[in-house]
């Protein structure tokens, strides 16, 4: 579950890529009251990912980043079926998640580019 209130906004990014942290920079610009989540620091819980997965309204096929290199690498990737191997696969290994997503309210967002953010209305 993703703890925060109504009013919060939680960043979710992966400290080893370069858009994420150029998207934290340019956020943090905005905001001072960013609850700040790094995938490689952060133990990603199941049921995190089952609510980000209905805040953003995707399934959790759409969580993992299949641009990921390391990802396309492993051949159980290409056998993938069911939401537990979905998600199982993102709980050990959280470099596959699809980042940099932003959190807020009841809704979420995924980030493919820095200005995006700029669409957001609430920052």
């Amino acid at each position: 579950m993703i703890e925060g209130g109504s009013s919060e906004m939680i960043f979710v990014y992966n400290s080893k890529r370069d858009l994420d942290k150029q998207a934290l920079a340019y956020i943090s610009v905005f905001s001072d009251k960013i609850v700040k989540l790094d995938v490689q620091s952060s133990v990603l819980e199941r049921s995190f990912l089952v609510d980000l997965s209905s805040r953003l309204g995707v399934g959790y096929q759409d969580l993992v980043d299949h641009e990921c290199e390391q990802l396309k690498s492993q051949e159980y990737y290409l056998h993938l079926s069911t939401p537990k191997q979905y998600i199982d696969l993102i709980v050990k290994h959280p470099d596959y998640l699809k980042t940099p997503v932003l959190i807020y309210g009841d809704k979420a967002h995924f980030i493919s580019k820095e200005t995006d953010l700029l669409q957001l209305s609430f920052l």
